[in-house]
């Protein structure tokens, strides 16, 4: 059973962790935060204060004053990432007449850990009954703050801290003398695969032989030609979708389809379900149908019987279409190769 210090010391550890990042940053004179890091600490106070507080930078840039705000509970927070006076007197200054009727608790938290002391402007202080020790809130009072929370609210402030903390600490990357952040958008895509594209030699006397075509109406050309086309085509599927399509040819039913021509491969639909196992099925079926690498037929199944998956390299010529199976058992090609690593070279 998961117990309170599990949660605790996660939450903790976290907010610690995220201090340390903030720390770095302000080194490095890098003192602004995202809208993104606005919310996260939305979310946790909500929680910590059992408010509705909202993002009030969501309709404009910069709010006035104060980030977050309640008007039911009277919570008027400003999130920084800045520990010093002057910060905590300019959020008091610029707090306009209608944020104060709104706004009866007035918070500056600091992310990160605050000063032992603090010179505030006394008279603006005395207006917001704004005072150094019960006003001033860094990382170190949420911790505490959560140490008081019951089992199911720790629960959902765990749950926040787990969901979203590893955005945050994106947001908070500090990037490196050439611009570049440790973390960046671009790491997060699958790499296109590379294919390998014979010169279509074998294949086209294969075909000749196999179909008794003469020479002059399969060019060198066209084979090429039919064999780039299905490769750029195959290249721009995700790899688990490609190993999905290899896994259909290799599982395909003997026999004739009730529903396709004989061109094409076929299998039961409600077969295929059964046996895979990856648990997104139809999205890797959705995928292969947009690229023409399948099709699913499952009209009047009284006529035609159960659902059933085709498969077919549809091409405008189809040679490379109506060959491609048979020339791979011949040559005895390993089709997980062919499909999944888009490796055409022995073609």
């Amino acid at each position: 059973m998961i117990t309170r210090g599990f949660y605790l010391g996660q939450i903790i550890d976290e907010l610690a962790s995220i201090g340390a990042q903030i720390k770095m940053r302000n080194a490095l004179g890098l003192t602004d935060l995202t809208i993104f890091a606005e919310n996260f600490f939305r979310d946790l106070l909500n929680i910590l204060l059992q408010a509705r507080l909202e993002n009030l930078n969501k309709d404009r840039s910069n709010e006035p004053g104060l980030d977050l705000g309640d008007e039911t509970s009277g919570w008027g927070i400003q999130v920084t990432s800045t520990a010093g006076s002057s910060k905590v007197n300019d959020t008091l200054k610029a707090i306009t007449a209608e944020q104060t009727k709104r706004y009866t608790k007035i918070v500056v938290l600091v992310l990160g850990t605050k000063q032992p002391d603090y010179s505030l402007d006394e008279k603006l202080a005395t207006s917001f009954n704004f005072t150094k020790k019960k006003c001033i809130w860094d990382l170190n009072t949420l911790a505490r703050k959560a140490l008081a929370l019951e089992l199911r609210e720790l629960q959902a402030l765990h749950q926040v801290v787990v969901d979203e903390v590893a955005k945050l600490k994106v947001e908070l990357e500090v990037p490196d003398a050439d611009g570049k952040f440790p973390t960046n958008g671009f790491d997060k895509w699958e790499k296109r695969v590379k294919p390998g594209i014979g010169a279509g030699k074998v294949f086209r006397a294969f075909f000749i032989k196999e179909y008794g075509i003469d020479q002059d109406q399969l060019t060198e050309l066209s084979t090429r030609s039919q064999l780039e086309e299905v490769c750029r085509r195959l290249s721009c599927l995700p790899r688990v979708t490609r190993e999905f399509l290899a896994m259909l040819y290799e599982r395909r039913e003997m026999g004739s389809s009730k529903r396709f021509k004989d061109a094409w491969i076929h299998l039961l639909y409600d077969k295929v379900e059964r046996e895979y196992r990856g648990g997104d099925m139809k999205t890797e079926l959705d995928i292969l149908e947009h690229a023409d690498f399948v099709r699913l037929d499952h009209d009047d199944p009284r006529d035609y019987g159960p659902p059933e998956i085709g498969v077919r390299l549809s091409l405008k010529s189809e040679e490379l279409s109506d060959g491609f199976l048979e020339f791979i058992q011949r040559k005895k090609l390993d089709l997980r190769k062919v499909i999944g690593q888009v490796d055409f070279s022995a073609f």
